[in-house]
């Protein structure tokens, strides 16, 4: 069975996540490096910033919780990004 790929989300989470680190400062390997060193997990930074694969849900949540931005904000931020990703609230 093929994996559900929505392009335009990848996208968003790309630069989402891009963003966060240029806010650090950081290079992709200084934060992969400072998640090892204090999780113990291996994370490809590069391979999540080009958005051409899905990431696990607890590969975000390590990188949302490495940039202290809880997950609710992080795709509040990623709906900023792309609108069109803003799913309406059909009870309101």
């Amino acid at each position: 069975m093929e994996q559900i790929k929505n392009e335009k989300l990848l996208s968003a989470v790309k630069l989402v996540l891009k963003e966060l680190r240029a806010k650090t400062g950081l290079t992709q390997e200084q934060v992969a490096n400072n998640i090892k060193a204090n999780k113990d997990l291996s994370i490809h930074i590069g391979r999540n910033e080009t958005g051409n694969q899905n990431m696990t849900v607890s590969t975000l949540y390590e990188l949302c919780e490495y940039y202290k931005v809880p997950i609710s904000e992080f795709f509040k931020q990623v709906e900023e990004v792309d609108k069109g990703l803003k799913i309406k609230d059909i009870n309101k």
